[in-house]
């Protein structure tokens, strides 16, 4: 994706920019929302970017609103939170209109088992039996506020909301609670395993393309982001220092 839009700003604006986004996205996944930040010295409007955008972007990406920020603005460093979701499809046949963005699951999960797990993944916990050994993080430390699992019909997902991610986080984590669904773990080893700090104690990486990063928090988009009154993460809560006055460039 960013090379995509870095080859199209470059035509737009008749200048090389570079384009960073809030987080990086593990090949396969889905992106709702994504943020990401630029700059340019060309005089296009944000209104005139969204349109010459998407005249030349593939398909496959979208640009859906450009705004002007102040200096100094990262999509990334600014970011307060992200909201994923995991989607599985339960049932004997797979379903060929679902299959490129859900998972399939030939069993009924026991989701009553699943949610009992989730209850050990919310607050601030060292996830470092859920990220990949490759991970390059420089800790685990992660706080969830919401790990929640939603049904409906044959459709199971899986909603979490955090301040950060590290990387295979959020699949690992649903490989996990799979595994409780199929009865391969009890609820209660997840808090064992977050104990352990341990990849190996943890459960499946679950597949690439059944997450969705739906989308990204910013300080002046918390309404919907269900973050708790009592908080307290890098980032939140928001004061002048980490958040600048509004006033230069986000796609």
């Amino acid at each position: 994706m960013q090379g995509e839009l870095e080859k199209a700003f470059a035509t737009i604006a008749g200048e090389e920019v570079f384009v960073r986004g809030a987080g990086r996205t593990d090949k396969g996944v889905h992106a709702r929302r994504q943020g990401a930040s630029l700059r340019m010295t060309s005089s296009i409007r944000a209104d005139q970017i969204v349109l010459a955008m998407n005249s030349m972007l593939d398909d496959d990406v979208a640009v859906i609103a450009a705004q002007e920020m102040p200096h100094g603005f990262s999509a990334k460093r600014h970011s307060v939170g992200k909201h994923y979701r995991y989607r599985i499809y339960q049932g004997a046949a797979k379903d060929p209109f679902l299959a490129a963005t859900h998972v399939h699951s030939r069993r009924h999960l026991d989701v009553d088992a699943m949610r009992a797990a989730t209850q050990h993944l919310v607050g601030e916990l060292d996830f470092e039996s859920f990220r990949s050994v490759h991970c390059d993080a420089a800790h685990a430390l992660r706080y969830l506020w919401a790990v929640n699992l939603h049904e409906k019909g044959r459709v199971l997902e899986l909603e979490v909301r955090g301040n950060a991610f590290c990387r295979y986080m959020i699949r690992i984590i649903a490989g996990t609670l799979i595994d409780v669904g199929n009865g391969r773990f009890a609820p209660d080893d997840v808090k064992r395993m977050l104990e352990a700090k341990d990849r190996t104690q943890a459960g499946t990486t679950a597949p690439a393309h059944g997450l969705t990063l739906e989308e990204v928090f910013y300080p002046d988009t918390l309404d919907g982001a269900g973050i708790p009154d009592d908080a307290v993460f890098p980032g939140f809560p928001v004061t002048e220092a980490t958040w600048p006055p509004v006033g230069l460039s986000q796609v």
